[in-house]
């Protein structure tokens, strides 16, 4: 009997070795152990101070600091505070603002699992000035082209703040704004598909792609994986327009619809066309604009300016597009 069980078992491992050579011979042995065998899933990294950083993962996790090194960088990893779920990563320089860091490292969970990894952070900026969007155009012209205009309401740095068209999870166009000083008061404008212009005081490249015309989401972050800072959804469709994407019309807008229902940066919940701001009368020079300073996360602190009346760079014209 003893026999038998010791041919069987070395047949599972003959197997096992030829059929998988991805699984490590510790997964082998958790599973005669009976212990699970599914390694350690990263779930994300982010800066938390000027020179640490988190990372987590979906289990109890175990490191040593030998196994975690930066990547093509002066800095290095001086400690690690492993806790539960996650591991905080100190280096012994500053991780620049507005810079990705790569850090390559590896961990094990319980039962010797282990998980090898690249993630990189964005530094840490901690004068985030506090920003809103004041006013956007989506339907640009050779003139006009699509912008989108930040309002500062306090001094601060614009390194790695990061606008979306989209979610930081599912975008077709991500700009990473770069060190830049700004004081309370001042307009920053995005623009897109042309060139700079060089009619704004504060102005950064977009890229060549647009906004999406009728239908989208744009949303603001601390950092390209940080925080959310400012939304808004506009769109000219209802919850009838159609059946499979909340009256959206893409299954694109939907998904980030979705993902800005999580954040709360958009009432009331949940987020319907109904509830985004009506996009139908929108031009180039008719743009979409902000009340001032009004913040209440809704369409109501949005109207559509009237014809000609776009002032990006400036404060917003009170004038509204009558139909």
């Amino acid at each position: 009997m003893k026999k038998v069980f010791f041919w069987s078992i070395l047949l599972l491992f003959t197997l096992a070795t030829s059929s998988c050579e991805a699984q490590s011979q510790s997964e082998f042995i958790n599973v005669l152990a009976g212990r699970e065998q599914q390694g350690p899933i990263l779930m994300g990294g982010r800066a938390i101070d000027e020179n640490q950083a988190i990372y987590s993962f979906d289990k109890l996790i175990f490191c040593d600091l030998k196994d975690f090194k930066v990547v093509d960088s002066y800095n290095t990893v001086i400690a690690l505070h492993p806790y539960e779920e996650g591991v905080t990563v100190t280096f012994k320089n500053k991780l620049p603002p507005g810079e990705r860091t790569d850090i390559e490292g590896r961990v094990r969970d319980a039962s010797g699992n282990t998980l090898s990894f690249r993630c990189g952070v964005w530094g840490y900026n901690p004068q985030v000035p506090h920003l809103l969007i004041s006013e956007f155009t989506t339907k640009g012209s050779g003139n006009n082209p699509d912008r989108i205009e930040l309002l500062a309401l306090s001094n601060g740095d614009l390194a790695g703040v990061t606008i979306f068209d989209g979610v930081n999870s599912d975008w077709d166009s991500e700009v990473i704004l770069p060190p830049y000083k700004v004081k309370k008061g001042d307009y920053i404008v995005v623009q897109y598909n042309q060139e700079l212009s060089g009619k704004h005081p504060i102005e950064f490249y977009g890229g060549e792609a647009g906004l999406g015309s009728n239908n989208g989401v744009i949303t603001l972050y601390d950092a390209p994986n940080g925080e959310i800072i400012d939304a808004v959804v506009y769109s000219n469709r209802t919850s009838d327009s159609d059946t499979n994407y909340g009256g959206f019309g893409t299954s694109k807008v939907f998904k980030r619809v979705e993902a800005l229902n999580k954040s709360g940066q958009w009432l009331p919940l949940p987020i319907t066309p109904e509830r985004a701001i009506d996009s139908t009368n929108s031009t180039a020079t008719r743009s979409f604009c902000r009340s001032g300073e009004t913040d209440t996360n809704t369409k109501g602190d949005w109207y559509i300016c009237a014809t000609g009346k776009a002032s990006f760079g400036g404060e917003n014209s009170e004038e509204a597009y009558t139909p």
